[in-house]
């Protein structure tokens, strides 16, 4: 059977991710459990990793793209899988179909979503059972499978490549070796592009890239790109506690060479990266400070729409990037960065009754300051406000379109999930609503914040009583304060301790207020017990522990600002030390300690609120 390509469109948003953020430019529209399986993503192909590249391969049908981005109320995700071929411009490509299940038909593309400006989408073919020919434009392209449905998935069929296909190199993530990938691009040389396969996302760029950066790690590369993608997906509460929050079964996301103009762009099915641009996502770049702009596209498709009204586009997006650069170690953040700080305390400052978030009248710097609002309420409340917005949202799915109807949600929300009644931050950041919404937040019968949260900036986050934090060291940024083996017996040592990944109680402190300006600090696996000085004593070197919690002053901590968003922690037994990682090791179960006061990072600590 000859096929001709399907119609479709596509909506695009196109963001320039240069020193003011995105910018949006419309094209013509075209239509588990609390931890996933991280070494081996859902998949239309589930043997992908060791049938990519062969003659036959077997798919089952899963969600669209649409579908599950209606359900998470997001931008629809990359919903098809690689093939390993590729088809030469106008050649012929021949298939047969096989029905294993159910009577669904998977879809051949034929290209690659925004690979090249000449041919932004692909073409797209229905499959019939039997034997199908497909006939590429005058482009060509890679060979891609989709397989969705907005129904209940229930079919399967077997592809059997029968000619005019031709291989493609294919890295795959912790698979193949250098030598083979040299071997696959010096062999499989008809295609102009390559793929590279990490759990959560294919990259796609040019054969000439990969062949001139073989000698990079590309697992390292793709690891950091997996890792982004999971650290937004954690952010946004997809944890596998309701079917709502459950990953999207889409998982991975396209990260493709573009070569056009502009910078960076996010859309249906992908991300795209120009030739320019390409190193901040296809290098070691994308871990470091540098890879700024692929987690920022990234997080454009995590964005939810119900809480994004027109002048948050590329402001939202942004709670993902700075998710990821605390992930990743980079400090101080990008708002510290780029010196936004001292605009928003201006904004803040001025009292005029008509100051309006939405308008850039009295705000400089607009896209940066508006984010400062949404990280002084990560700031106050912590992953968990952000991780639980986005699971109420998914629940109610709420019909707004508006930007006064999403205003009002987003303010509703935010007080009902972090339990505090935000008005007061609200008017301080000139949110313009009607006053009936405010009604409705007293309505809601809250207290007010511990900490107005519009007081916090990276140079004064504030320390809330009552709140739950990770006591993240200075040494490498990434480790912590953990009570060994989760123990709970007085004695048990506290050491620092890589970040667990799902995180744990013995790493999680609640800080609470004694008075004096000290606190103590329980571990959340066992709060009858605190952090405790072994002996109450002042000697350098000696042991931090758990113990059960007695109002000693080995158990009461001042906590003092230093800057750069650190703090160090004073025992009231021992005004002259502070707590420190003995010899500023990083190793797993290096003691925690008391030290003569210094200014080094063994005894610096960021307080991350949970």
């Amino acid at each position: 059977m000859n096929l001709k390509p399907l119609n479709f469109l596509s909506a695009i948003i196109v963001c320039m991710v240069l020193s003011s953020g995105c910018k949006q430019q419309k094209i013509l529209p075209e239509q588990n459990t609390t931890a996933h399986d991280k070494t081996a993503a859902n998949s239309n192909n589930p043997n992908i990793n060791t049938t990519i590249g062969t003659n036959i391969q077997v798919f089952n049908e899963l969600k669209s793209g649409t579908a599950e981005g209606t359900r998470l109320n997001i931008t629809p995700w990359s919903d098809f899988d690689a093939t390993g071929f590729y088809l030469a411009p106008n050649a012929t490509l021949q298939v047969t179909v096989d029905q294993l299940t159910g009577t669904a038909k998977p879809k051949i593309l034929i290209g690659t979503y925004s690979r090249y400006e000449v041919k932004n989408n692909p073409q797209e073919f229905a499959l019939t059972t039997g034997t199908n020919n497909i006939t590429a434009d005058q482009y060509g392209g890679l060979i891609w499978v989709r397989f969705g449905t907005s129904g209940t998935p229930s079919s399967s069929a077997r592809i059997t490549f029968v000619s005019g296909h031709q291989r493609v190199p294919v890295y795959i993530k912790n698979q193949t070796t250098p030598a083979d990938w040299a071997n696959q691009l010096s062999t499989y040389t008809s295609s102009p592009d390559v793929i590279l396969m990490g759990d959560r996302v294919y990259q796609v760029y040019s054969r000439t890239r990969a062949v001139n950066t073989q000698s990079q790690d590309n697992n390292y590369v793709l690891s950091k790109a997996d890792q982004t993608m999971e650290v937004e997906d954690a952010f946004s509460g997809m944890d596998g506690s309701a079917p709502q929050h459950q990953l999207n079964v889409n998982q991975r996301m396209l990260m493709t060479e573009n070569d056009g103009s502009g910078w960076m762009f996010a859309t249906w099915y992908r991300t795209a990266y120009v030739t320019a641009a390409a190193p901040a996502a296809f290098t070691a770049s994308i871990g470091s400070v540098d890879g700024w702009g692929p987690w920022h596209e990234l997080g454009h498709m995590h964005q939810q729409a119900a809480w994004k009204w027109s002048t948050l586009g590329e402001v939202t997006v942004n709670i993902y990037s700075l998710a990821v650069e605390r992930a990743m170690g980079v400090s101080p953040s990008r708002l510290k960065r780029d010196n936004v700080w001292p605009a928003v305390a201006t904004y803040l400052a001025n009292t005029s009754p008509s100051k309006d978030f939405n308008s850039d009248a009295i705000m400089t710097n607009g896209t940066w300051v508006r984010l400062a609002m949404f990280q002084q309420l990560w700031m106050a409340f912590g992953d968990n406000f952000y991780k639980d917005l986005h699971k109420i949202t998914r629940v109610e799915l709420p019909n707004v379109s508006t930007n006064a109807e999403k205003m009002r949600y987003f303010m509703l929300k935010s007080c009902s999930v972090s339990g505090r009644n935000l008005s007061n931050f609200f008017r301080k950041w000139g949110f313009l609503v009607n006053e009936s919404v405010y009604t409705e937040i007293a309505g809601l019968g809250l207290p007010q914040p511990l900490v107005e949260p519009s007081t916090l900036s990276e140079d004064n986050t504030g320390i809330e009583s009552g709140a739950t934090y990770k006591l993240i060291s200075a040494v490498n940024n990434t480790s912590l304060v953990d009570v060994s083996g989760s123990g709970t017996a007085n004695g048990t040592l506290v050491a620092l301790w890589s970040n667990n990944n799902p995180s744990t109680l013995n790493q999680q402190w609640k800080v609470t207020s004694v008075g004096s300006g000290y606190y103590k600090l329980q571990p959340l696996h066992a709060l009858t017990k605190v952090m405790d000085v072994t002996g109450g004593v002042s000697t350098n070197g000696t042991q931090i522990q758990l113990y059960n919690d007695a109002g000693t002053d080995g158990q009461k901590w001042q906590i003092k600002d230093v800057g750069a968003g650190y703090y160090s922690l004073v025992p009231a037994c021992a005004p002259l030390s502070q707590l420190d990682v003995n010899g500023g090791f990083t190793a797993g179960g290096t003691k925690i300690q008391i030290w003569t006061a210094s200014s080094g990072n063994s005894q610096k600590f960021k307080f991350v609120k949970q």
